[in-house]
């Protein structure tokens, strides 16, 4: 029997290791070139280093211009990118990628094993607070074993090491000298490694890059490829009307899309779910919860209020999801079962009375969201229809982030992502931080773990199916919807198809058009549509972006508020040909950033209005226990004005955002040289202290 055992164990082992040694695919770029691809997104990326993906995740316009170590098959499976084929360790402790041959930076300097291991050291770095570094939790070291290889050692086994080791190497020829990375320059004006190279950014307006004929894996199909960032959707619909954009993603419900004849319209399953969040330590009885539950008509919402582009959802994971239990059992609307329950629990009305004593929900919504408005309006009213008396309570997001973790509300309506490799614990664990409806199972916790750690796909998706049918009956959640992703394609647009897995923003690249047109759309025109067709009329009322980031979305970034002071990774450099190696370790102290040296003035510029700018310490900032100093660069034209900020460095998108907007409001007297006034850069640090 021992025999057996050790002989199951070795199929087992290997069974991983050639699951695990990946090769090159044959991968070639299909279509005709040319053209120039208009690409329309509603929120404008902070940065294009990869490094500092925004609030919603990566851009997708950085995922242009810099290639992942591995990528996405139309199926949903793992394929190469920057690496052409990595292996696992026998003790699966480890993973060593091999870098395309040929694989070149946009300079033309090649990619190597160095670049990746300088992206780790500054992504663990605590002069660079990226939030990419909780990613890098489980990396013990990273290991250059010859220029193309290199080798990331683990400090356990889980289930998800190839994602969590695969990141978008930065060129380390070309940054290795500054002493951080927030603020600088190669963050708008980058040098990648990716299918598209960098032209131009018109801030507010446009992005613009151009195919790299030396990508490794081939020339993209199109010529150059703009990412066009319109003020408002009536302004993007003025451009698509005009024929103007060839794609517009991630587009809210509504605006007759229909009509728009030159266009298709692409629905994907959205990898993300809106629910309820019940306060249970107030309602503490899970048939409470359930009466809750089936007294809200979610078909009705989907219907009203997202126009059918969204589906009704019973569980925490979403139903394009790998783990998704398609044997959930649902959720029935139920307005008697619903009032049998709370009648059961002992509520009654007094004589004439509408609605149960006792029982009186207010849900907490975000201010800026129209759509969760009116969801919440929908539950209310359903509520109410049981006797269940209700509100609405509209809040900042700062001020509702921080109803949420003190445990200020009865119920609040909020939306979480569900990535493919994901971990539910933040929201689910017992202790986890995001666990505002103080739900705690120690049956959940165990599953979780299990999920995470096991190696075994089968296994972790077992798991996954108990912990979904757990959650459904117990209803800490009341889940609502997964929204459909509604993306606008020209007709001329060849390279998307129904059975493609990816979203098609993750996909542009491979984009190309049917009959590329003769005519260029200028860029300065962008937007000029909606303009032109405001005057001599009265003024419509416009939908601007969002300029503040949701909720979830600042939640998410804050997982790790801030970078922890760690023992950089141990670094071992080995050069083919050679029988030893060079280990060297490093300490990194966080130091106030150099600032550039400024132009000579007799007399310097002075504040007139700092008193009365607000350099607001936010509430969620406090609530999230951010602090330190924002260092910007100001300057300051002949007449006092603050023309531009620069963020030289960054602590949290937080507090960057409050000290660069509030300094755009300061004013001050001329610098002068002699009596005549000059324009001038000044450095400008902005501190946040609890």
């Amino acid at each position: 029997m021992r025999k057996l055992g050790f002989d199951l164990f070795f199929i087992f082992l290997l069974i991983l290791f050639l699951s695990g040694c990946q090769k090159m695919e044959e991968f070639r770029y299909s279509g005709s070139k040319g053209g120039t691809l208009i690409i329309a997104i509603l929120d404008e990326p902070s940065n294009l280093n990869p490094i500092y993906p925004s609030f919603s995740g990566l851009s997708s316009v950085t995922g242009q211009l810099f290639t992942p170590l591995i990528s996405e098959k139309p199926d949903g499976k793992v394929r190469p990118a920057l690496a052409e084929s990595w292996i696992y360790s026998e003790d699966l402790k480890s993973i060593t990628y091999t870098i395309a041959k040929g694989a070149t930076w946009h300079d033309g300097k090649p990619v190597t094993a160095e670049d990746v291991i300088f992206t780790v050291e500054q992504i663990l770095s605590s002069k660079n607070n990226s939030p990419l570094a909780q990613k890098l939790n489980y990396v013990e070291s990273v290991e250059a074993l010859s220029p193309r290889r290199v080798r990331f050692n683990l400090k356990q086994v889980f289930a998800g090491e190839l994602q969590s080791t695969n990141i978008r190497p930065i060129p380390k020829h070309i940054l290795e000298k500054e002493d951080n990375l927030a603020g600088i320059d190669f963050n708008v004006n980058p040098v990648g490694s990716g299918p598209y190279k960098m032209k131009e950014w018109n801030k507010g307006k446009w992005i613009e890059m151009t195919a790299n004929p030396d990508y490794f894996r081939g020339r993209a199909p199109v010529d150059r490829m703009v990412f066009y960032t319109p003020s408002s959707i009536e302004e993007l619909l003025g451009e698509l009307e005009a024929g103007n954009v060839d794609l517009a993603f991630n587009l809210p419900p509504g605006n007759n899309y229909d009509t728009l004849n030159s266009y298709r319209k692409v629905l994907t399953p959205g990898r993300s779910y809106t629910y309820i969040g019940w306060n249970i330590e107030r309602f503490s009885d899970k048939k409470l919860r359930q009466a809750f539950s089936i007294a809200i008509d979610r078909r009705k919402i989907i219907s009203d209020v997202l126009e059918n582009y969204g589906q009704v959802i019973n569980g925490p994971i979403t139903p394009e999801h790998w783990a998704y239990n398609p044997s959930l059992r649902g959720i029935r609307r139920d307005k008697e079962g619903a009032a049998a329950l709370i009648e059961g629990l002992g509520y009654s009305k007094r004589r004439g009375q509408k609605y149960y004593q006792g029982l009186n929900i207010k849900i907490l919504v975000e201010e800026g969201n129209a759509i969760r408005r009116k969801v919440a309006a929908s539950v209310v009213s359903d509520l109410k229809d049981v006797g269940v008396q209700s509100s609405i309570v509209t809040l900042s997001g700062a001020e509702l982030i921080k109803r949420l973790f003190n445990k200020e509300f009865d119920a609040y309506i909020l939306g979480w992502d569900v990535e493919k490799e994901f971990n539910p614990f933040q929201i689910w664990g017992s202790n986890g931080i995001y666990n505002f409806v103080g739900y705690k199972n120690s049956k959940i916790d165990s599953l979780i773990g299990e999920a995470l750690l096991s190696l075994d796909r089968e296994k972790a998706k077992k798991a996954l199916y108990e912990f979904q049918e757990i959650i459904r009956d117990d209803l800490p959640y009341t889940f609502l919807y997964a929204p459909k992703e509604i993306t606008l394609v020209k007709k001329n647009i060849q390279g998307i198809s129904g059975q493609d897995k990816r979203s098609v923003l993750s996909l542009v690249d491979e984009l190309w058009f049917r009959q590329v047109s003769g005519g260029v759309v200028e860029l300065a025109s962008l937007g000029e549509n909606y303009k032109t067709s405001r005057v001599g009329t009265a003024a419509r009322t416009t939908t601007p972006r969002e300029e503040a980031p949701k909720v979830e979305e600042i939640l998410r970034a804050s997982a790790s508020p801030s970078v922890p002071e760690r023992r950089p990774p141990v670094v071992s450099r080995e050069t083919e040909g050679t029988g030893g190696a060079e280990e060297e370790t490093s300490s990194e102290e966080a130091e106030t950033p150099e600032l550039p040296a400024f132009v000579a003035h007799e007399v310097p510029p002075k504040p007139l209005n700092l008193d009365k700018v607000a350099f607001t310490y936010p509430e969620v900032a406090k609530t999230l226990g951010l602090s330190g100093t924002v260092y910007l660069q100001l300057w300051i034209d002949e007449r006092g004005n603050v023309t531009n900020v620069t963020l030289i460095r960054s602590v949290h998108p937080i507090l960057d955002k409050v000290a660069v907007e509030s300094a755009r409001k300061l004013k001050f007297s001329p610098a002068r040289q002699g009596n005549k006034p000059v324009a001038v850069p000044l450095s400008f640090p902005v501190r946040f202290k609890q």
